[in-house]
């Protein structure tokens, strides 16, 4: 039978096991809230004005805050009168350029425009969404992809000119979940707390594949947007073949966020309001 003493010690050591176990792992899956839903993220918008996003090639990743332009995007988000909701984005980008720094990169430039919408209902729960691929000058579709939710099952229906691009397949869709492709950016997370873990599904808009990204709020951090530095939660997105990071200001907002693609990696960074406006001034006259 132990001493006393070596069961004292053996009472301890139980304690701050049980404690660092509450504390790493059964606290931040229940005590800090609901994942985001779509609902949520469309919901915090307010002000339906839409989000401009300036999108860059990183080619060295030990410098990942030196990038080249490569394209921009536009993500909006609107309630409709039925209490549904909306998300949608347009995305241009040039992927000759995307390219350029690769074996396969060379000096035409290919410019192609992606645009997505997500119908989400007043529950949370994504019911359909339509995603489109084509070059930027033309309005012929390359590739399209409709998803409908039927049941537990949300059912993709691709379209393309390669016999390999039509096809049709099925992903089991968890209630209230979020599913996105990986250039149609969200451009809020509300209701963050550091240690949150969701699980979320990324939808590539050029093959229609999609994959479970397990999501943890990591820390609070400083990074520098907008001329100044700005206090955010960092966020990172982890699956089989690739992990990404997305900086998420205290309110919701999120600033920056990575793609990580074969070969390449781009990184979005919302552009402030007052430079948003200004360059659509310029584009209009």
């Amino acid at each position: 039978m132990p001493s006393r003493f070596l069961s004292l010690l053996l009472l301890v050591y139980w304690c701050i096991a049980a404690f660092c176990l509450l504390t790493w792992e059964i606290l931040p899956e229940l005590s800090l809230g609901y994942a985001p839903d779509l609902r949520a993220i469309a919901a915090a918008g307010g002000d339906d004005r839409p989000v401009t996003w300036k999108i860059g090639a990183v080619d060295d990743p030990k410098a990942p805050g030196q990038s080249r332009p490569v394209g921009k995007a536009v993500t909006s988000s609107r309630r409709l009168q039925d209490g549904w909701f909306e998300l949608e984005s347009r995305v241009e980008l040039d992927a000759g350029n995307i390219l350029r720094a690769t074996p396969f990169g060379g000096r035409a430039s290919v410019r192609v425009r992606i645009e997505s919408v997500y119908r989400v209902d007043p529950s949370g729960n994504l019911k359909s969404f339509d995603i489109k691929v084509y070059p930027r000058d033309l309005k012929e579709d390359l590739f399209t992809l409709a998803g409908r939710l039927k049941g537990t099952d949300m059912e993709v229906v691709g379209k393309g000119p390669l016999p390999i691009l039509n096809d049709t397949f099925h992903f089991h869709y968890e209630p209230r979940s979020v599913v996105q492709d990986a250039l149609g950016p969200l451009d809020r997370l509300p209701g963050l707390h550091v240690g949150q873990r969701w699980d979320s599904l990324s939808l590539n808009p050029f093959t229609g594949q999609t994959e479970k990204l397990r999501v943890e709020v990591l820390r609070r951090t400083l990074i520098h947007w907008g001329g100044g530095p700005v206090s955010a939660f960092e966020v990172e997105q982890r699956a089989n073949a690739m992990t990404a990071r997305t900086w998420v200001r205290t309110d919701g907002l999120i600033l920056r966020q990575e793609v990580p693609f074969p070969l390449v990696h781009l990184v979005l960074e919302r552009v402030p309001e007052a430079a948003a406006e200004g360059q659509s001034q310029e584009g209009a006259r």
